[in-house]
């Protein structure tokens, strides 16, 4: 509620050393723009504490006269304002000059208004004084938060203008592109212009089948995410792209706009590829070892019972073993052959992972010997369907059962599971090792973080990253002095079915 109400002549104004008496009081004491109170007179009835900080001047110098504020030359300013006023004006605005304690003249402009009593007649004067030089330092001070506003808005151009990151932002209200930095037209291979006027031109040149979930990363309000994806232009090297989307939401939280930060990781994916290759490699070395100590049992038994033909002259009675045992050195063989094929399945397809688990038994059980542990099995009987790469689920396996192996050096036993858990298949592989530090689980997958003494972490980022491309995910449990278990988590696929 604002109340309004005359200003008389018996009413009390306060200077600075007088008590603060009337409604109006706090008010003219603590404003902002120093101001005085004139009797029709001309002699001072109060002022506040605005005009002592930008003139200096207090009562006990003043006194009840302002002569002493105003140049001798222009002490008939007061004549001229009184006599307007009388005459009706309700404001006399004018520029001019007050001399403040120290005698400097100071440009000023004063607004001046009546102040009338119950029975409208003037009552008083009241003066506001607005400093030329304190308005002048305000308006340096706008230029310069202006023009710090100005470079740094150009900083941020020249940054995203000439950064390898391409950025886009794409609004849901227009339905196009609203910023394309320049980085943009190199990544994709395509001119800005083409961009800004038909949005999914950036498409040109995406391989046909990252298309659908490109366009859905940079064009759907919904999208959160990130992917990978192919860029191929003839007669150009292919590359890969990695594409972050952020959305922009307005006050309702619904999606305006959605920002797409792309940068170039063809070297990074070509490092990973080799990183595969070597550590595989590596792997199947290791593994070779277990193979060995598995084909020589078959191997000498052979050899015994090539020997007693040889004593008694009859192979009848010996035939069947050597041809068992010749048969478990091929089985041995050819799991070593598929593990060490290089080739890999460009698509992801229907799998039985029962059938991926089965294949893998030899070889865990041949690596588990070499480290003087056992390896407990438990399969579905039935199928366990999934869309993978078989593959790389073998890969992820070998790698996570042979960690189990390292963390029992003692020797200990290791437990590989799997079931359908209604949200799609799990795979668990779980030892009795020295387990990991609670504080040391967020780390694992990690590039060079690694809880073995000379562990690199290669095998188990390439692993995340594996189940990353899946759809899935591998979650660490752990307890120091007991255990660790690893559970690989694939997304459920309501139409897969394996008859």
């Amino acid at each position: 509620m604002i109340r309004t109400f005359h200003i008389k002549k018996t009413a009390s104004f306060i200077s600075v050393p007088m008590k603060t008496t009337g409604f109006m009081s706090p008010l003219f004491e603590y404003m902002d723009e120093a101001a005085v109170i004139l009797e029709p007179d001309g002699s001072i009835r109060g002022f506040n504490r605005a005009f002592t900080k930008e003139f200096g001047w207090t009562s006990e110098d003043l006194g009840d006269s302002i002569l002493s504020f105003i140049p001798h030359e222009r002490t008939d300013e007061f004549e001229m304002v009184r006599a307007r006023l009388l005459a009706g004006e309700h404001l006399v605005k004018y520029f001019t000059v007050r001399l403040n304690k120290s005698g400097e003249r100071i440009p000023v402009t004063i607004s001046a208004f009546p102040v009338y009593d119950g029975d409208g007649e003037l009552s008083a004067t009241c003066a506001l004084f607005i400093s030329q030089e304190s308005s002048a330092a305000t308006q340096s001070l706008i230029r310069l938060q202006e023009r710090i506003i100005k470079d740094r808005d150009q900083l941020i151009v020249d940054i995203m203008e000439n950064m390898d990151l391409g950025i886009a932002q794409y609004d849901f209200i227009l339905n196009r592109f609203i910023y394309l930095s320049p980085a943009i037209r190199g990544l994709f291979e395509v001119e800005l212009n083409e961009i800004y006027v038909d949005s999914l031109a950036f498409q040109k040149y995406i391989h046909a089948d990252d298309r659908a979930k490109m366009a859905d990363v940079l064009c759907n309000p919904d999208s959160t995410g990130e992917m990978e994806f192919r860029v191929v232009v003839p007669g150009k090297e292919l590359k890969w792209l990695r594409t972050k989307s952020v959305p922009i939401r307005d006050n309702d939280g619904r999606v305006v706009r959605l920002i797409g930060f792309t940068e170039d990781v063809t070297r990074q994916k070509f490092s990973e590829q080799m990183n595969l290759k070597w550590e595989k490699l590596g792997m199947v070395g290791h593994l070779a070892a277990g193979i060995a100590h598995e084909v020589r049992n078959p191997l000498t038994a052979v050899k015994g019972f090539i020997q007693l033909i040889d004593e008694t002259g009859s192979a009848d009675a010996y035939k069947d073993i050597v041809v068992e045992q010749l048969d478990r050195i091929g089985e041995i063989v050819d799991e070593l052959l598929m593990l060490s094929d290089p080739h890999q399945e460009d698509e992801m397809r229907l799998a039985d992972l029962t059938n991926v688990l089965s294949d893998l038994i030899i070889l865990l059980k041949a690596e588990a010997r070499v480290h003087n542990c056992t390896i407990r099995f438990n399969i579905p009987e039935g199928p366990l369907p999934a869309i993978c790469k078989s593959d790389e689920i073998k890969h992820v396996i070998i790698n996570l059962v042979k960690n189990s192996y390292e963390a029992m050096p003692g020797g200990g036993t290791v437990y590989l599971s799997a079931w359908d858990s209604g949200e799609g298949p799990i795979i668990e592989v779980r030892d009795e090792g020295i387990g990991i530090p609670e504080d040391r689980l967020p780390l694992l997958g990690e590039p060079f973080y690694s809880n073995k003494e000379k562990g690199t972490s290669m095998g188990l980022m390439k692993s995340f990253k594996i189940l990353e491309r899946h759809g899935g995910s591998i979650e660490f449990e752990s307890e120091v002095g007991k255990g660790t278990t690893a559970r690989i988590r694939l997304p459920l696929d309501s139409e897969t079915s394996i008859s």
